[in-house]
């Protein structure tokens, strides 16, 4: 059977009108809007990483677990590296998704509660999340300079539940540092010999205790 031509639609079409356009075949697509149909895309492409790194993230199995063509899935993402882009992408949308941290209360308290957050989205994402920062996007540059930006601003957020309001550029550094330290950890963490409970202490105080010392206060 001849390959049916590749149809360029205006913005915000539906799939089933895409599908339709291409031979009629809206049977074989589920309608789903533009926007419902790429964030189904970016939620495959996220559950795939639980297995492999994100560069070696086949688009065929993208399209077949969502129930669409390759050929639809380039109508919502160009290329590929669009579409991991915008996989990467989401995840620093839930990355540097305000915390929700308790109301007057203490700063260790509050820094607890975000390292709390983290824990708990790596144990949920687990595998996914080790594919996508240690294979840095295949070595993509925009994929690495997002999680670099992504990194970056979250520094101001544990800054300010730490109630560092006026950071020198040292404490801003060794924060950032020990962010990436903390997720490195965090990923290498093996609940069956580190009690959950424990690690968080730990990283809780180890924050602190670095901040302290890059600030120099007593």
């Amino acid at each position: 059977m001849a390959a049916t031509p590749d149809v360029v639609s205006p913005p915000g079409t539906d799939d089933a009108v895409v599908a339709s356009s291409r031979g009629g075949a809206t049977g074989l697509t589920t309608r789903m809007s533009a926007d419902a149909r790429r964030a189904q895309l970016i939620e495959v492409g996220w559950q795939l990483l639980q297995s492999r790194p994100i560069h070696e993230l086949p688009l065929d199995e993208v399209a077949a677990a969502a129930g669409i063509s390759r050929t639809l899935l380039f109508h919502y993402f160009p290329t590929k590296a669009d579409f991991y882009f915008a996989v990467v992408s989401t995840m620093g949308e839930q990355l540097l998704r305000p915390p929700r941290l308790p109301g007057g209360t203490a700063t260790p308290d509050r820094i607890r509660s975000l390292v709390d957050g983290f824990v708990r989205l790596v144990e949920r994402n687990r595998l996914s999340y080790t594919a996508l920062v240690r294979g840095a996007g295949g070595g993509d540059q925009r994929i690495v300079q997002l999680i670099a930006d992504t990194r970056d601003a979250l520094v101001p957020r544990w800054l300010d539940a730490a109630g560092c309001v006026d950071p020198s550029p040292l404490t801003t550094l060794i924060v950032r540092g020990w962010l990436v330290g903390m997720e490195e950890t965090v990923i290498a963490w093996n609940p069956q010999e580190v009690p959950r409970e424990a690690l968080i202490d730990h990283l809780t105080e180890s924050f602190l205790a670095e901040l302290t010392l890059a600030e120099g206060r007593p």
